[in-house]
Order: C-alpha cells, then sequence, then structure tokens
C-alpha cells in the first residue's frame, strides 16, 4: 500500500523529487510537441511525397494531431496497467515500446515513395 491509503506523511523532500520528476517529464513531452511543430515544413518535405507542399505539411500536421489526440488514451490504458503489474513495470515497457523504433531496419524508416 502507498502512503495515500494508509494514512501516512509523504516527507517534503520526496515530495519536492516527485514534483520535480513530473516537471522535467512534462517539459520534455511538450518541448518534442513544440520541435515537431516548428518543424513541420521541413518533416513535410522530407516524409510525404514531393509536389504538393500544402497536401505534405497537412499530412503532417494530421499525424501532430493524432499523436496529441491518442495521449490521454494512452495515459487511461497505461494507468489502469499501471495499477494492476505495478508502475515501474509500466514504465520500463513504455521506454522500451518507444525504443523499439531504434530496433528497426534502416530501410523500413524510409517513405514508402522513396524506396526503389
Amino acid at each position: 500500500m502507498n502512503a495515500m491509503h494508509t494514512g501516512q506523511q509523504v516527507s517534503p523532500a520526496t515530495l519536492h523529487k516527485v514534483i520535480a520528476a513530473s516537471a522535467i517529464g512534462n517539459f520534455v513531452e511538450w518541448f518534442d510537441f513544440a520541435v515537431y511543430g516548428f518543424l513541420a515544413v521541413t518533416i513535410a518535405s522530407l516524409f510525404f511525397p514531393p509536389g504538393n507542399p500544402t497536401l505534405a505539411l497537412l499530412q503532417t500536421f494530421a499525424v501532430f494531431a493524432v499523436s496529441f489526440a491518442l495521449r490521454p488514451l494512452g495515459g487511461i490504458v497505461f494507468g489502469i496497467l499501471g495499477d494492476r503489474i505495478g508502475r515501474k513495470r509500466v514504465l520500463s515497457i513504455t521506454v522500451l515500446l518507444m525504443a523499439g523504433g531504434l530496433a528497426l531496419p534502416e530501410s523500413s524508416k524510409r517513405p514508402l515513395s522513396y524506396q526503389r
């Protein structure tokens, strides 16, 4: 059981660590979204078929919108999973899932329109 269920007090040092870690994680996540938004034109030109830059930019923003919209769903799913199997395990699972893209072969990272 945690301190909330047992009525124990949480030390101020632990509370400060938790708040700092949450703030840093939140900053990194929003920084990631901001960088994606600022680089949307570059991403559109590199990852979507050439010929219609407006459509490519709209597709780039559509990918951004989908990731932004699905964020709460991931919070619900992984929150429930964290309550069942433990938050440390779920954190490890999410880090492994995010890092899984690095394990893909290089050819699968290229857009389909550029593969020969």
